[in-house]
């Protein structure tokens, strides 16, 4: 074995975070703000310097040197995991003037009115009846002394998905042990998370849970030879039983779905013998139940159909979950491949990661891993099952990729196309993410354009847009009636008629809702401007105009 010199050495040491470093300033000399206006159907991706692409990229050739060290440092890997979720997660924040994403938006608003009242309000919304995100962040409003929960939002997605690598690095050290496998599960993670189920949102903290509660069991509640874990001690499998339970009751009030897929991971480890007490199992679903059954007596009691209509209808679901999404111009047929280029790439590093694993490590694995699906087979969730499904495989689907790739890095040669493989998917990454930008970004105008409706409308007032694609319902919820008018009257240049009959009080017309109609439902550009003349030519006035966005008030001046 040949020993380099102690200076060579030391050299050598400080390539990959000189490397990580030089992708960093890269990436921050090259970001600038971006116009959401002026985005197309290739979203962000398309619209900011490439140069913001090769320093993601570049990350993954750092982190992948400091992989295949003599030793490791867990604060470089630590270090470009951070940079990663910054550079790729905080790049919309960073770019663009206003929180995304018009249901985040919906959110903070009914947080706001839990702060201000200290209830729920009633029969207003199925998912009032699982308030726990909405109260918590209620309380850390107050607790912060913020003016109101919106001052959260734009970071949410990069703080839950930081977070949430942490515990992917928690489960995948319980399952492979403490070595290249769990970091570079960490960075498949971070590399193919595209469903940005992140944001400001219920799931987007249960998810947390889920990943605790999974690592726990699987760390400290299993038989041994499932994972790498070594023996619990009494005192220690107690505090996990404890905190178990904690994380289960935390759940079931948090979401509507996410208790119900880790109930599931939970009866499988019980009829396989892998879990140590199978009454685990039935604390995991008995509780979600109960709150169902109790905590959301309100919603269940008039949406029956819709809690078990679809039950058995793969096909139903899979139209829905497939067939319905996969539409759209060319730009965004193009996000929706790389989004399933993603996916599959995650699921077939999986399928190698599971076949390299030694014998002993039971199929329970694999079966856990693919397990969420069959969640798709039992409700569409509105068309997002298989968005929720790949997530919640994901942590085990990138805990198996992760020890496929480990074995790659023993030969440079390997290990360069490794690196390269993680780079170009976290560009990638970048452009999944952000496809949906040019209708989901919004202007800081469309926010004052809001503001300005909620300070005009009197109280049982109707404040709308021609689509869904607008920062509302952040205030005022519950005094005035805040929708979108798509489902009553199809988005287009002729709309006018039908928004008349309807007669709302106030519309709001933006960027976002013209770039959803041409980019999603094949209207030609600048539909909302003949909207807008024609609602005119019904009775509405121009209220107030900043840029491109309007406001329309029916009948002008009060």
């Amino acid at each position: 074995m040949i020993t380099l010199p102690a200076r060579e050495k030391t050299r050598q040491d400080w390539i990959a975070p000189a490397v990580c470093v030089l992708a960093a300033v890269i990436w921050a000399i090259a970001v600038r703000p971006v116009d959401p206006g002026t985005l197309g159907s290739l979203g962000l991706a398309a619209s900011i310097s490439p140069a913001v692409l090769v320093g993601v990229a570049l990350l993954s050739v750092g982190f992948v040197l400091e992989l295949r060290s003599d030793n490791p440092r867990t604060w470089v890997l630590a270090g470009a995991c951070l940079l990663a979720v910054t550079c790729a997660y905080g790049l919309p924040p960073l770019t663009e003037p206003a929180a995304r994403l018009p249901v985040a938006w919906l959110h903070a608003g009914w947080s706001g009115y839990i702060a201000q009242h200290g209830q729920v309000l009633h029969e207003f919304d199925a998912r009032f009846s699982w308030p726990a995100f909405f109260a918590f962040i209620a309380w850390l409003t107050r607790a912060t002394g913020a003016q109101d929960a919106t001052v959260f939002l734009a970071w949410a997605p990069p703080v839950f998905t930081g977070l949430a690598a942490i515990g992917v690095h928690a489960l995948a050290s319980t399952v492979l042990g403490r070595g290249r496998g769990a970091w570079l599960a960490v960075w498949l993670f971070l590399a193919v998370n595209w469903v940005e189920q992140d944001y400001f949102s219920p799931q987007g903290l249960a998810y947390l849970m889920y990943l605790a509660a999974l690592t726990i069991v699987l760390r400290w509640l299993c038989h041994e030879g499932l994972t790498k874990a070594g023996v619990t001690g009494a005192n220690r499998t107690r505090l996990a039983l404890a905190v178990f339970v904690a994380l289960v009751c935390a759940m079931a009030p948090e979401h509507q779905v996410t208790p119900f897929a880790f109930a599931g991971l939970m009866i499988v480890l019980a009829l396989t013998r892998v879990l140590r007490s199978p009454w685990l199992a039935v604390i995991a679903v008995a509780i979600p139940l109960i709150w169902l059954a109790l905590g959301a007596k309100e919603y269940w009691l008039g949406h029956w159909n819709d809690l078990f209509g679809g039950v058995g209808d793969l096909s139903g679901s899979v139209q829905q979950n497939v067939s319905q999404r996969f539409s759209g111009d060319a730009g965004r047929i193009v996000i929706l491949i790389v989004r399933c280029a993603l996916s599959m790439t995650v699921v077939g590093l999986a399928a190698l990661g599971w076949w390299r694993l030694p014998k002993r490590r039971p199929i329970v694995l694999a079966v856990l891993a693919v397990l969420p699906f069959v969640l798709v087979g039992l409700q569409s969730y509105g068309g997002e099952m298989l968005l929720r499904s790949f997530l919640y495989a994901l942590p085990l689907l990138c805990t198996l990729g992760g020890a496929a790739l480990a074995t790659t890095l023993d030969c440079l040669s390997t290990a360069l196309i490794t690196a390269i493989g993680l780079g170009i998917a976290a560009v990638g990454l970048v452009t999944a993410r952000g496809g949906n930008d040019a209708y989901v970004a919004f202007r800081a105008d469309d926010v004052k354009v809001v503001q300005e409706a909620y300070k005009e409308a009197l109280p049982g007032q109707h404040i709308t847009a021609l689509a869904g694609y607008l920062p509302m319902q952040w205030a005022r919820v519950g005094e005035v009636k805040q929708l979108s008018l798509e489902l009553k009257c199809p988005p287009g240049p002729a709309e006018a008629a039908c928004v008349r009959q309807l007669g709302p009080e106030f519309i709001v017309v933006n960027p976002a809702q013209d770039a959803y109609g041409y980019m999603l439902l094949g209207l030609r550009p600048g539909w909302t401007r003949e909207a807008v003349t024609g609602l005119e030519s019904h009775g509405y006035k121009e209220k107030l105009r900043i840029c491109d966005t309007v406001l329309l008030e029916l009948g002008g001046n009060r």
